[in-house]
């Protein structure tokens, strides 16, 4: 099969592709860093020939206004998606995130409504109303992924914060459902091979999340760090990241942090998709990771 990829230099891209030429399908690759944009007309002339089309690309900088995020994550995609449309794409697959639905109280499902809070949520929200609006021209599938969990930059400052013994913020009771990133690439190649996912949105998280505190405990006991976690009200670390604007600890980090995330996947599970990691395997395989990294 011939698969158009956007995002393909990302760290969901990088696995998808390697999965996918596993498979021995052939793929296109559409990444910003290999000189592809999805607001360049000549570009997007890539998805001629594409059987499904793959969107992962996306700007995710909040200190841009919503109005350049908008230009990427939904201009973008609707352009995307145009192309698709004219050259004929028999299966476009959205990858977008369970933050759309923002703060919740009580487990989440598709159903769900949209409640954004950041300018990304928000962006993406409207790339999501965007795809669905195309329905009708081609199949397509939106995959809300939980919060990723991987060897990637924002878990490094995570590990790095837990090995120095960092306090936590908040109290760590909230729900903290995640996606180990290899689970989540597996969750898309099932939406590309099953007919049923078609013109459907489906929530991708691990099967059962712990509390943050718990999160935190398992970080430090891969990196064996005995310290007792020591916890810090929410207000303090507002204050903290205002006045050291330079530190990794940020607004959007405490945001991240301290949200409930919890989750239905009984949707997809339903048509046969489970994950394989639990959060103990997906933090092990993390840290170890990231610690060869650092050594090679």
């Amino acid at each position: 099969m011939k698969i158009l990829v956007t995002g393909s230099e990302g760290f969901i891209g990088k696995e998808l592709v390697k999965e996918l030429r596993k498979q021995r399908n052939q793929v296109v690759e559409f990444d910003l860093t290999r000189g592809q944009n999805l607001l360049n007309k000549k570009d997007l002339e890539l998805v001629k020939g594409a059987e499904v089309v793959i969107h992962l690309a996306a700007s995710l900088n909040e200190k841009k206004s919503l109005e350049e995020l908008n230009k990427v994550n939904v201009k973008g995609t609707e352009k995307l998606l145009e192309k698709c449309v004219e050259f004929k794409v028999k299966k476009f697959i959205y990858l977008s995130t369970a933050g759309v639905m923002g703060e919740i109280t009580t487990q989440a499902t598709e159903l769900t409504p949209f409640n954004p809070k950041t300018k990304y949520e928000k962006s993406k929200a409207e790339a999501e109303k965007k795809v669905n609006e195309f329905q009708e021209l081609l199949p397509v599938t939106i995959i809300r992924s939980a919060l990723v969990l991987g060897p990637n930059k924002y878990w490094k400052e995570i590990v790095k914060l837990a090995k120095e013994g960092f306090p936590l913020i908040g109290t760590g009771k909230n729900s903290f459902q995640m996606v180990y990133y290899k689970d989540l690439v597996s969750a898309i190649i099932f939406c590309l091979k099953s007919k049923e996912t078609e013109n459907e949105t489906f929530i991708i998280a691990e099967e059962k999340g712990k509390k943050l505190i718990d999160v935190y405990f398992l970080i430090q006991r891969e990196l064996k760090v005995k310290k007792k976690i020591k916890l810090v009200p929410v207000f303090v670390a507002r204050l903290y990241a205002f006045f050291k604007r330079d530190s990794i600890v940020r607004k959007e980090h405490i945001l991240r942090l301290i949200r409930e995330r919890n989750y239905s996947t009984e949707k997809i599970r339903k048509l046969g998709w489970k994950p394989i990691y639990t959060t103990e395997k997906g933090i092990k395989e993390t840290v170890k990771e990231l610690q060869a990294q650092e050594q090679g």
